[in-house]
């Protein structure tokens, strides 16, 4: 069980998630220049984590929307509609490294919270060079799920994605 061990910690890693969380705030901000609510970034990470919901964001065009995402798993051809629904569950298992992340993409320079209103914004938007396929991949779909949600209110998003905030 050693190797799986250092398999999960190798993907589920807070340095990686600062990334996934950058690209997310990039996404965000890309569709209508606004900062991101502090709590949307406890989805991020318990999604973009999941390879089987990365294929499906990946598979979705990002015109189509979170609804057209989260519809998919209702379809025949998926019928995985508890991936949505353990969605809550799994945001609460991986706050920590959620924590942790942002706490290193602050550090890092990648994003800033504004005091005031708690909201989160990039400090850069330019992308990353040097970035191994596998990883820009996870970034894509964090940016596309950013994208997504920026289009939303936070009432919309808990209702599709069946979470609370």
């Amino acid at each position: 069980m050693g190797n799986l061990s250092k398999e999960f910690e190798n993907v589920q890693n807070p340095a990686l998630g600062a990334y996934i969380l950058w690209n997310f705030t990039r996404g965000y901000h890309e569709y209508n220049s606004s900062f991101v609510p502090f709590q949307l970034f406890f989805i991020v990470l318990p999604i973009i984590f999941r390879a089987d919901l990365v294929d499906i964001i990946t598979s979705t065009q990002k015109q189509s929307g979170l609804r057209y995402f989260s519809d998919k798993f209702l379809t025949t051809k998926i019928l995985k509609n508890d991936m949505i629904s353990n969605l809550h569950k799994g945001s609460e298992r991986l706050k920590l490294i959620t924590l942790e992340s942002l706490q290193i993409a602050i550090y890092s320079n990648l994003i800033s919270i504004d005091e005031d209103s708690g909201l989160v914004f990039p400090i850069t938007t330019s992308e990353k060079k040097g970035t191994t396929t596998s990883v820009k991949r996870l970034a894509k779909a964090a940016e596309k799920l950013g994208n997504w949600c920026a289009r939303l209110t936070m009432h919309e998003i808990s209702q599709i994605l069946k979470v609370r905030f």
